[in-house]
């Protein structure tokens, strides 16, 4: 597959460009020349394979890497992913059964997999993060046709914490492949960038980062934005957004590319003190314990169902081990660390 960048679509790269760098010179953000599409019937057949075929087939797509399902079944192991359902139509993906306890781990695994000196020095490169994103939701949508949870023409929300944006732009771009995901909500904590654009039609390039303890959706201005604008609007928007980021004033897009960025998309704030009433509340309505990042999830979910009134299925994905911040876990639970570790391995 041949990529451009968010900035231009005049210099084309190949795959293994992508896996080494993080931008391009211009300093944009690797995208797709063309985005692969699945007809219906390849969406349908998720439902016969294993999580690690269709996570090496959509792998296959980006990279053209020659990986089998076996190849990812003895790296990342057979079950790294648990479906979980809860009450009201959500269905929880914890993606951090590994010795990390977290994605990035998955994250690290595979990218060194597809990677083209089969090695990594340091971090894997921003395109390879957002592209296994993809392959991880393509093995989640296939786990829940395998086990019939859903139909192949079922439509489902994604929630999760909005990080560096990253995370919802895989479920963006998994949707523009043909996923049949209807909206995707991101939660944010007390740095709200992302429901600004989303929500006031505005981002506020001076705005001060906040710090949390959800450190990760930590960012004045979410790096991965630039991908959602350039998704949906192009590189014209793209190269404007950056200016105005790099000017120093408010990014303020036209009507029509406003409703172009928020389509499918919705955001919500979820503040500190609200995550550590959503963590014991859920446990005692549905016996499951979340991580701070993953109530970030839950409670957008919830402000997204109040406002719309929808009741879509919704996959919710868990990305970070309760253990991860264990302390802050067990004190909204008022328990010990120690307590926490037994409840998990009653749930």
């Amino acid at each position: 597959m041949l990529y451009v960048t968010t900035r231009s679509k005049h210099d084309v790269v190949t795959a293994p460009i992508t896996l080494r760098n993080d931008r391009a010179s211009d300093g944009g953000m690797y995208v797709p020349f063309r985005m692969p599409t699945l007809e219906r019937e390849q969406i349908t057949a998720l439902g016969k394979r294993s999580f690690g075929e269709n996570v090496a087939g959509i792998l296959e797509l980006f990279f053209s890497v020659k990986l089998t399902g076996w190849d990812v079944d003895m790296a990342i192991g057979r079950r790294p992913c648990l479906l979980k359902p809860m009450n009201y139509r959500i269905i929880v993906a914890e993606l951090f059964r590994n010795m990390d306890g977290d994605v990035d781990r998955l994250i690290q695994t595979l990218s060194a997999m597809i990677h083209p000196d089969k090695e990594i020095i340091g971090a894997p490169s921003e395109w390879s993060r957002v592209a296994v994103r993809i392959a991880l939701l393509f093995g989640i949508y296939g786990e829940l046709l395998r086990t019939e949870q859903i139909r192949s023409d079922t439509p489902v929300n994604v929630a999760v914490s909005v990080g560096d944006f990253s995370g919802p732009m895989a479920a963006w771009y998994a949707r523009q492949m043909g996923l049949p995901i209807d909206t995707v909500i991101c939660g944010c904590n007390e740095n709200g960038g992302p429901w600004e654009l989303l929500h006031r039609g505005e981002l506020d390039a001076d705005a001060q980062t906040i710090e949390t303890a959800t450190s990760e959706c930590d960012y004045a201005i979410h790096p991965a934005l630039e991908r959602l604008i350039c998704g949906a609007c192009g590189q014209e928007e793209a190269m404007h957004f950056c200016w105005s980021v790099t000017e120093g004033g408010n990014y303020v897009p036209e009507p029509a590319v406003f409703n172009a960025i928020r389509k499918g998309m919705f955001a919500a704030v979820v503040s500190h003190v609200r995550v550590e009433t959503i963590i014991p509340s859920v446990y005692r309505t549905n016996q499951y314990i979340l991580a701070p990042y993953s109530a970030l999830a839950y409670g957008s979910l919830a402000d997204y169902r109040s406002r719309t009134g929808g009741s879509s299925l919704t996959i919710l994905l868990a990305e970070k081990s309760p253990l991860n911040s264990g302390k802050a876990v067990a004190d909204s639970m008022c328990i010990t660390v120690s307590e926490l570790r037994q409840r998990l391995t009653e749930v």
